[in-house]
């Protein structure tokens, strides 16, 4: 797999990263810029708080920020799915005979 190097700056240092080709830098430098904040957010809160304690209390802050939307995702694709189930028995014929299904799509 190709991987570029990209410097980014956080929290005043440099750091470079190797970064997969299937990941833009616009998108990287999107995720760094959300990290960033993060911790500034964090450091604003609790200013007692060194690197580590730092990066692991941001980790688990967006980890639950991911759980919840993962949670949020199941729920709305379940109701797609009982939708889409509810939808199935109207199918309609159309003049040729093929069957048109209505379906939702995620």
């Amino acid at each position: 797999m190709m991987t570029r190097e990209i410097e980014v700056r956080i929290l005043g240092q440099n750091f470079n990263f190797n970064i997969p080709g299937s990941i833009g830098a616009d998108d990287f430098l999107e995720i760094v810029d959300y990290v960033e904040i993060k911790l500034k957010n964090i450091r604003s809160e609790i200013q007692d708080l060194d690197s580590f304690k730092l990066g692991l209390l941001a980790s688990i802050n967006i980890a639950e920020e991911f759980f919840s939307l993962k949670r949020e995702y199941e729920k709305f694709r379940t109701a797609l799915d009982r939708i889409d189930q509810m939808l199935s028995p109207l199918d309609i014929d159309s003049e040729e005979g093929d069957r048109l299904p209505i379906r939702f799509s995620s």
